[in-house]
């Protein structure tokens, strides 16, 4: 199992950077400049001056540099194009056709390039903002690495520049029972054994890019995406748990009573799930459901929390979190579970009939054990295949749903990104789709081994 894993996290290098080739190269091979366009979208400077200042550098960092090396070697060996003949025109086009291909590998390796040192591109419509919630998340892991409070520390550090002598022997007792180090209120001495010890720490580098961060937010799409994840995460962790705790009994229970008042109903009730648009789904729950609408005015319609939900307990916290995903769950929940309770139902039907089967219930087996211990758990090869597929799907699919609730997660900014034509935004999100999806089909390769005792990976 351990090399099986091993092959298959090192297969999904060379699919990840063929994801993104073939991205970086239907942009580069799109007619148009994207780069204008996203300029323009963005800031509507049409001034020509400003607009090539723009481009250039934008250019620059993301690699979309037109390149002329074949081209202008026939243009020198045969004159203007004009000038030239039909076979040195063929030839020339072939050389326009060669650089364009040069461009797009030279460009997406730039575009790595910058991907690793953590500096690949700037979003010009979108910021993580200072005070983000993963700031201080990034903040706690650090103190756990370095064994001390680094908002503290820091913020001691700075108060040691404070007018107030007691406020400065404060923040030096506080230093010296942080730290165990001892220099009184000499805020020079604690900055020069501050930088010594930052320097000597696990990721340095790393963590000096978190100072910057706090200070000044980050344009950076990596960073950015970081802050959404956890919204949309959290959106679907909830729909897919929704999904599988009906659908699975909703499945089993139809395919033990075949033919009868509840097969037929709960075929009729999914198969009309199935068929509505989630659009369709998400515009009637708002105008009957939502606040504000012209039915029962029961749940909220835009966002995942209510303003100051910071300062709530835990219980309030999650209480708040469920009323307000109530209906996205819901859009993002009904086309799955009616998916899902088919294919369980007819995955059941089909071990129900099979040898093993007929050979322990004439062994005289009670019947449920017969269903639930052994058609069940091989039926449930094709849901666990379905399972890996909808976590990823639901993500990209949430692109309508949170466009819809006016939720800040990665479907949304994904939109926003596309209108924008914010290239680096578009990058980094397919990157994203694309490790989640590889991530999760790893994941079902493990549980096909839990669920049949037949497979192994040796």
């Amino acid at each position: 199992m351990k090399a099986y894993l091993l092959k298959r996290l090192l297969l999904m290098l060379p699919t990840l950077l063929g994801i993104t080739f073939l991205t970086y190269a239907i942009v580069r091979l799109a007619p148009g400049d994207p780069i204008e366009a996203m300029i323009f979208s963005q800031t509507g400077d049409i001034n020509p001056k400003v607009m090539k200042e723009n481009a250039d550098r934008i250019r620059q960092r993301l690699g979309l540099i037109e390149y002329h090396y074949l081209r202008d070697a026939v243009d020198r060996e045969y004159g203007a194009p004009e000038k030239q003949g039909t076979g040195a025109g063929v030839l020339r086009a072939g050389a326009v056709a060669l650089d364009k291909f040069y461009g797009i590998f030279l460009g997406y390796g730039r575009w790595m390039g910058h991907l690793f040192r953590g500096d690949f591109g700037e979003s010009i419509k979108y910021r993580m903002p200072s005070n983000s919630p993963v700031v201080g998340h990034l903040r706690r892991l650090q103190g756990w690495l370095w064994g001390l409070d680094v908002g503290r520390v820091q913020q001691a550090i700075a108060r040691l520049e404070s007018a107030d002598a007691k406020d400065r022997e404060a923040a030096a007792a506080e230093l010296e029972r942080l730290s165990g180090q001892t220099f009184g209120p000499d805020a020079m001495a604690w900055r020069e054994w501050w930088d010594r010890f930052r320097e000597t720490r696990f990721l340095a580098g790393a963590w000096r890019g978190l100072d910057e961060l706090a200070a000044n937010g980050s344009k950076n799409p990596l960073w950015i995406l970081l802050e959404r994840i956890p919204v949309t995460f959290t959106l679907n962790v909830i729909a897919e748990a929704v999904i599988f705790l009906i659908a699975i009994p909703a499945g089993l229970a139809a395919a033990r009573h075949q033919g009868k008042w509840f097969d037929w109903g709960s075929s009729l009730v999914l198969l009309g799930l199935w068929s509505i648009p989630v659009i369709l789904a998400g515009t009637v729950l708002l105008g009957f459901l939502g606040v504000g609408g012209l039915g029962w005015q029961v749940f909220p319609v835009a966002g995942l929390h209510t303003p100051g939900y910071e300062t709530f307990s835990l219980g309030r916290y999650v209480t708040d979190l469920l009323w307000h995903a109530g209906l996205p769950v819901v859009c993002l929940v009904y086309g799955g579970l009616a998916y899902l309770a088919k294919l369980g139902r007819a995955s059941l039907l089909e071990n129900l009939r099979a040898d093993y089967v007929r050979t322990a219930r004439a062994k005289g087996l009670p019947e449920g054990r017969v269903v639930y211990h052994h058609a069940l758990r091989n039926s449930l090869l094709p849901m666990i295949t379905t399972m890996v597929l909808i976590l990823p799907g639901l993500i990209g699919g949430s692109v309508i749903v949170e466009t819809l609730f006016s939720i800040q997660g990665t479907g949304l900014l994904y939109i926003g990104a596309a209108r924008a034509y914010d290239l680096s935004i578009l990058m980094t999100e397919t990157l994203l789709y694309g490790f989640l999806t590889l991530s999760f089909l790893v994941v079902g390769d493990m549980l096909y081994a839990w669920a049949d005792p037949r497979i192994r990976y040796e």
